[in-house]
């Protein structure tokens, strides 16, 4: 097998270990609301950004930016390549340790800022988390170095398991027993941490029977280079800036949502229950997601290992998978809501607003997508500064808008925000790789995109006439979804080749990747 299709393979490996992740992280959400309803739901998302902070650590950015670091030290002699695994090995720890202690330090402040003091147990158990990530963490990220996803993508997925299955099983123990509902935020976070643990033991016996464990070394260093410091730290910003985006947009809404919603009008207690409702599109954004960038996120890579460089043709078709599969996503979403948040949630409360939020599929996907594709460029800097830039519109928004809609408020500000950033990195992707003519694709696509979501609508008016969307049937909502999912693809297959969406030569480019390709081959 070729660097390439091992390289290739290893990431289809790990991406259908993200995905897995994903449905497993939108599906125990459902149940959770169901069982402890919108204030445990909302309990448990007030929380969710400090725990999935520090998955997204251990699973993506500190592997990622590990395996970076290592690869560029293989080539060295044995003493050095045992020297800065270990190197790499105590910062992490460091970083982790003054992660956990600040936390643990700062919750009071943290919980009087969210305006819930009740949460103070929660976060600071959460906060024990980052003394754990270290360890997951560097072993994923010696594994990526040596060609080995497979104990990755497992560690992932049962820690990801153990999580759900725990913090289900106290749901349903804390509604039986009447105990607090404030009790399932410090549980979501024992959980999670019990997930982690059983993962590093996975990882560890892996790495004992691997025949690479000889060649790493966890003495500790007498020195730490400068280089191997800055290249870590990098590496950690740069693969954390895909990820983080979404999880930014909580965390504000978790610091100013209940306070915004107060001066709005409601009580504490209705503020605690709308930020539930609101939080309800969280999951289904996340899962769009997925579906929204994860090819494109393939497709960028691949052509770089192939190839050895990005080209323009290449990046156009990155950029047109990834507007089509987005939108697609965003639009089937916001057509189908009326009928899957009461199959899911049951109750149709905050579905417009949900529409709304799930529109960031589509803006997050493409800025996941450009910040990839920005990355070949080294653009860096200009990307932290967009980070900076989302955070700022979107908590000025947050204050803005919240205190005059409501949860609505709320959803806007995300788009808005986010729309804004989208445009800024656009037009910086456009500078760097001077591309042009984009604009004839992207208004066929959406016209595309936008007959999809006409005949799906008329479809599910033909359904509710013949009575066969009623809220209290889930078993019949069930199935209504997903002829309207199945609808929905097919009218966007039809249209990609009626409507010429991709050109002879991106087809061709496509049907070359491998494992890929077969599904673009005529």
């Amino acid at each position: 097998m070729s660097r390439a299709d091992q390289w290739l393979k290893g990431t289809i490996i790990l991406t259908i270990a993200g995905f897995i992740g994903k449905i497993l992280g939108m599906v125990y959400r459902i149940p959770l609301q169901n069982l402890a309803g919108d204030e445990g739901l909302y309990i448990y998302q007030q929380i969710y950004p400090l725990i999935s902070l520090a998955l997204m650590l251990s699973i993506y950015s500190f592997p990622s930016a590990i395996s970076h670091t290592l690869s560029h030290e293989l080539n060295q002699n044995a003493q050095a390549r045992l020297h800065n695994a270990s190197a790499v090995f105590y910062l992490l720890c460091g970083t982790g340790f003054v992660i956990s202690l600040g936390l643990f330090l700062l919750a009071p402040e943290i919980v009087e800022l969210m305006g819930d003091p009740a949460l103070l147990e929660a976060v600071r158990m959460s906060s024990l988390l980052f003394l754990l990530i270290p360890f997951t963490a560097f072993l994923r990220g010696w594994f990526q170095t040596m060609g080995q996803p497979a104990a990755v993508a497992w560690s992932q997925i049962i820690e990801q398991f153990i999580r759900v299955i725990g913090i289900i099983i106290a749901t349903i123990l804390i509604v039986q027993t009447s105990a607090s509902l404030y009790t399932l935020g410090y549980v979501a976070s024992l959980a999670t941490i019990v997930g982690t643990i059983v993962a590093f033991a996975l990882l560890l016996i892996l790495f004992k029977q691997s025949r690479f464990r000889h060649q790493l070394s966890f003495e500790l260093p007498l020195t730490i280079s400068k280089k191997l410091v800055h290249s870590l730290m990098t590496g950690m910003i740069i693969y954390s800036l895909t990820h983080i985006l979404h999880l930014l947009l909580q965390l504000v809404d978790v610091m100013t949502m209940v306070r915004g919603l107060e001066e709005f009008g409601l009580t504490f207690e209705q503020a605690k229950v709308a930020k539930g409702v609101f939080d309800r599109g969280n999951p289904l954004i996340q899962l769009g997601l997925v579906f929204g960038s994860a090819l494109a996120f393939a497709i960028v890579p691949a052509f770089e290992q192939v190839s050895g460089r990005i080209s323009k043709l290449d990046e156009r078709l990155a950029f047109k998978v990834t507007w089509l599969l987005s939108l697609s996503a965003a639009g089937g979403l916001v057509v189908i809501m009326p009928w899957l948040n009461p199959l899911f949630y049951q109750s149709s409360d905050g579905t417009s607003t949900i529409q709304w939020l799930v529109m960031l599929v589509f803006i997050l996907s493409l800025l996941m997508a450009l910040s990839v594709m920005l990355q070949a460029y080294q653009v860096r800097l200009q990307q932290l500064i967009g980070v900076g830039l989302l955070l700022v519109f979107k908590v000025s928004l947050n204050v803005w808008l919240i205190p005059i809609y409501g949860i609505m408020g709320g959803a806007l500000a995300s788009v808005i925000a986010s729309l804004l950033v989208l445009i800024l990195c656009y037009i910086m992707w456009i500078k760097q790789s001077q591309l042009t003519n984009l604009l004839p694709f992207m208004i066929k696509a959406t016209v595309s995109v936008l007959l999809m979501v006409a005949l799906v609508s008329l479809f599910s008016f033909g359904l509710e006439a013949l009575g066969l969307l009623q809220q209290d049937q889930r078993w019949l909502l069930s199935i209504a979804v997903v002829l309207m999912c199945g609808l929905g693809v097919v009218v966007i297959l039809f249209m990609m080749t009626q409507s010429k969406l991709f050109n002879i030569y991106e087809r061709q480019t496509l049907a070359q990747l491998p494992q890929i390709g077969k599904w673009f081959k005529d």
